[in-house]
């Protein structure tokens, strides 16, 4: 019986190695199969947020596009604007200095010859003004040919 006894502890040893040999083995296996996919892992969720960077890039670019055909034209419209006011600020003082330039005019002539009535006269419609016939005429010489407004 010790003939089987060792026998069955060499085959007990002989499978125990055999068991540690292939629980290494398979532990290595498993380790590479675990690295290989811890790597893969990485690359692709590598290449994920490469793909969702790659992604918001493009929709800021869109994004920017459809802000800058909304921004230019309300740019334009506002330097348009702004031009438009200061061409009509202009226009405006100008014609307010032309008025007021008038009104002294108007008032000169008020002044100075308020009862002069005017006219359009003959066939050209040529402006003209009542005179006092009455009055005479003046001037020198041949150059008689001033009169008397009527009403002074």
């Amino acid at each position: 019986m010790s003939e089987i006894s060792k026998l069955a502890a060499a085959f007990e040893q002989k499978s125990t190695e055999r068991a540690e040999n292939t629980e290494k083995a398979v532990k290595s296996a498993f380790e590479k199969h675990e690295s290989a996919l811890l790597s893969e892992l990485s690359a692709s969720e590598k290449r994920t947020r490469d793909a969702i960077r790659a992604q918001n890039q493009r929709l800021q670019r869109t994004a920017l596009k459809s802000w800058m055909f909304i921004a230019i034209p309300l740019v334009m419209i506002g330097l348009l604007a702004a031009g438009s006011s200061a061409l009509m600020g202009k226009y405006i003082t100008h014609q307010v200095e032309q008025i007021a330039s008038y009104n002294r005019t108007l008032a000169t002539l008020e002044a100075e010859g308020s009862k002069i009535k005017l006219t359009h006269c003959g066939e050209n419609r040529r402006l003209c003004a009542k005179i006092d016939a009455d009055s005479g005429r003046y001037g020198n010489g041949d150059d008689d040919k001033y009169l008397i407004l009527d009403g002074y």
